[in-house]
């Protein structure tokens, strides 16, 4: 069977390996990538900021002796640049290649916003290893830092940049940081601890200019104040990567329109990752792109044999060595009701949603206990699990 993959991310190594090891006949599998590495885990780009001395090397788990010991045929460097679903074939920017079952894992580009000034030397994407490097190689002779974006991502960067003595401001055009996974108690939290790194947050205003003749020079907001910056790195969010997908006659939207088992328009092509919209939803990180990733393989092999129904969204945040997990969390979170349970000695500030008695969402911080076990407890009885809960937090209420 010839199988066919388009992306060396997360996804697509998940659904090589889950091919391999579930596949009863002889399969070739064929991944194709438009960058020069092997694979690496983007959660790590930000700490690759932080440490001056480390190589790109260092950030690279797979490269191509592993692709090649796995009997995986890698393509380096070779974009795709058509579909041909009618004759089951892919064009690339060197050759033609057939299959039998396609997967689409070709991930999401940075939605960067359209602000005057936003492509002036010393302003950057963070998106690849690529976009890592020159990000890195600008911060040897800069000082004052700039980041458009008041996200995981964003702040990552950030708390990377200040830990190399920068001076770093986030812009967030939402009133508050990490509005997808935060209450406004959980963020207020998160700005002081920022704020005593010397991180300073700037929340609630539009970016309105980016000034510089030919650089960067300064941050102009929508209110008319004025921040000196050097450099300037965007984090808004991603764009999923629907080019090649929309050509080739798939359906899409924000994402590739993919059903329950993964399918897109087409029952020989399969979608994952970042690129996908499942249920008019797009995610956008890790646990999701695996959970994808392994059912379209199992699917690719078997033909809907497993179902995907979403995804449980969680996200974990480390600052300054103190942890902060979202569970669950969106807008419609915020007006339930909640137990909480603070300890100032400990830092420890631990509040879980509920709703008629179901578990709906958490925000824990300030320790990384109890985060498995209460993941597993979304959506389930309060009143049958709370003592389960309450061995990790017992002054709970």
């Amino acid at each position: 069977m010839r199988l066919i993959i388009i992306g060396n991310g997360i996804a697509g190594v998940t659904a090589a390996r889950v091919l391999k090891k579930n596949s009863s006949e002889y399969i070739d599998i064929k991944i194709f990538t438009d960058e020069s590495y092997g694979y690496y885990p983007r959660p790590k780009l930000p700490s690759f900021l932080e440490d001056s001395q480390s190589m790109p090397e260092s950030l690279i788990t797979y490269d191509r002796d592993w692709f090649v010991k796995e009997n995986f045929n890698l393509h380096l460097n070779e974009e795709i640049v058509e579909i041909d679903k009618e004759n089951k074939v892919i064009k690339s920017n060197l050759t033609s290649y057939s299959y039998d079952k396609l997967l689409l894992a070709n991930g999401a580009d940075c939605a960067c916003p359209p602000i005057p000034g936003i492509n002036l030397q010393n302003t950057y994407e963070f998106r690849s290893l690529v976009d890592a490097i020159n990000v890195k190689n600008s911060l040897l002779d800069k000082q004052s830092i700039a980041i458009i974006g008041g996200g995981l991502l964003g702040i990552e960067i950030a708390v990377a940049c200040a830990k190399r003595g920068k001076a770093v401001t986030i812009f967030e055009f939402l009133p508050r940081l990490l509005p997808r996974q935060l209450d406004e108690e959980g963020a207020n939290l998160l700005s002081d601890l920022l704020a005593n790194m010397g991180i300073n947050i700037v929340s609630g205003v539009k970016v309105e200019k980016i000034v510089g003749e030919n650089e960067i020079e300064a941050v102009k907001l929508a209110n008319g104040q004025m921040l000196h910056s050097e450099l300037l790195v965007t984090c808004t969010g991603i764009k999923p990567r629907i080019k090649l997908a929309r050509e080739a006659g798939l359906e899409v939207n924000k994402g590739i329109i993919v059903n329950n088992y993964l399918e897109t328009s087409d029952p020989n092509i399969y979608a994952a990752g970042d690129v996908i919209e499942h249920n008019s939803r797009t995610y956008g990180i890790i646990p999701p792109s695996i959970e994808q990733a392994t059912i379209a393989a199992h699917n690719m092999l078997q033909p809907r044999s497993k179902e995907y129904s979403g995804s449980k969204i969680s996200a974990t945040l480390k600052v300054a060595d103190i942890y902060l997990t979202s569970i669950g969390f969106n807008e419609s979170v915020m007006s339930l009701k909640s137990i909480k349970y603070k300890d100032r000695d400990t830092g420890q500030d631990i509040k879980i949603f509920h709703h008629k008695d179901s578990i709906k969402a958490a925000i824990i911080f300030g320790t990384k206990e109890g985060i498995p076990i209460i993941r597993n407890l979304i959506n389930q009885s309060l009143s049958k699990n709370i003592n389960q809960i309450r061995e990790f937090f017992p002054k709970i209420s």
